[in-house]
């Protein structure tokens, strides 16, 4: 019922405001109902504290096996790709490697959400940016 009056709403010039879209399964009930203007790549939702923490597991694990065949050495450099689709699916996992890399921390609100991210401090983070 609200898609087809979301669509006449449309065609008609007005306004649908934005909601999250997403899987049901993966996502919960925040994704229904359907037929709003819906938007994936949600700031406050991603990356994901699941995301976060395999994000952060993969940095280690790039950081450890680049050590391992270069002679204790660090990467001078490291590649990430952005896709957004790969994002969505993921719920932000290569988004949390880029902002591991680079020794941010996820800084959360009451509500368990994360708001922003702080960096690390060099002798905290133990390793070059």
């Amino acid at each position: 019922d609200k898609e087809l009056d979301g669509v006449i709403e449309l065609l008609d010039g007005g306004y649908i405001a934005p909601a999250p879209g997403g899987d049901l399964l993966r996502d919960g009930p925040s994704v229904l109902p359907t037929g709003r203007n819906i938007h994936a790549l949600d700031p406050y939702r991603m990356p994901s504290l699941s995301a976060w923490a395999r994000g952060k597991r993969a940095v280690d694990e790039i950081i450890r096996q680049h050590m391992e065949k270069n002679n204790g050495e660090y990467p001078e450099t490291v590649a990430v790709t952005l896709w957004g689709l790969d994002a969505i699916k993921t719920r932000g996992e290569s988004v949390a490697i880029a902002l591991a890399l680079i020794g941010a921390e996820p800084i959360k609100e009451g509500t368990g959400r994360i708001v922003r991210f702080d960096l690390q401090p060099l002798p905290e983070l133990g390793r070059p940016r």
